[in-house]
């Protein structure tokens, strides 16, 4: 089964995109399910899921912001406080029954880099995000294979021409929500897709750069 496990809707503050849409465009490349990732947010979940209908997996999510860069947190669906350290923002996610996912690790700016990404035990990295450069890609990857846990994609997709372009594998038919949870927690999904490019670049920093500069030099 292929799922697309990095996505955000307009309740991001760097997305425009309706959970209807996403779900719809989703549809369209084939794949059997996505999660609503939004940035320190869970109110696009329901929306995604009342358009997903019973045949289409929508796994509840959020992208959690920590001191050091950005944790993917699965299966949650109340919002966890942003800037807590690493090792206690996976421990509430944990609390609410989730799985925490180092997400883009190695990507300059929003990544956890090193010694964050060591602080807490993830039971799998990113390492396949089509709007992170290969090198971060290429270094997550190496990083989870010398630490024994799984691997995930995910699009990132702000965009709804980005969805799709990395996805999270998980062996079997079709899965309930649970199932891909448990694969998550359990080490056991890898993850495929293409890297950030030179176009995909251009558009990404000119995105970010005029976005933080309209935040006032805030991150997200």
């Amino acid at each position: 089964m292929l799922l697309d496990l990095h996505n955000h809707t307009y309740h991001s503050p760097d997305s425009h995109v309706a959970p209807e849409d996403l779900v719809a465009r989703a549809r369209r490349k084939g794949l059997g399910g996505l999660a609503v990732t939004d940035h320190n947010s869970v109110r696009g979940i329901q929306e995604a899921e009342a358009a997903a209908g019973p045949d289409f997996v929508i796994i509840p999510a959020t992208e959690v912001s920590t001191r050091s860069g950005h944790v993917l947190a699965y299966g949650v669906r109340r919002e966890i406080p942003r800037d807590l350290s690493v090792a206690e923002t996976v421990e509430r996610i944990v609390a609410l029954g989730g799985v925490p996912v180092a997400a883009h690790p190695y990507r300059f700016w929003s990544g956890l880099g090193e010694p964050a990404v060591f602080e807490a035990p993830f039971p799998a990295f990113e390492t396949c995000n089509s709007r992170t450069l290969r090198r971060g890609n290429a270094r997550a990857a190496e990083t989870a294979r010398e630490r024994k846990v799984g691997q995930t994609g995910g699009s990132d997709s702000h965009f709804l021409d980005e969805v799709a372009r990395a996805v999270t594998v998980v062996n079997g038919g079709v899965l309930r929500v649970d199932d891909v949870l448990q694969a998550l927690g359990q080490g056991k999904t890898s993850a495929r897709g293409i890297d950030r490019g030179a176009a995909a670049t251009a558009r990404y920093v000119t995105k970010c750069v005029g976005e933080w500069i309209l935040r006032g030099m805030r991150r997200i």
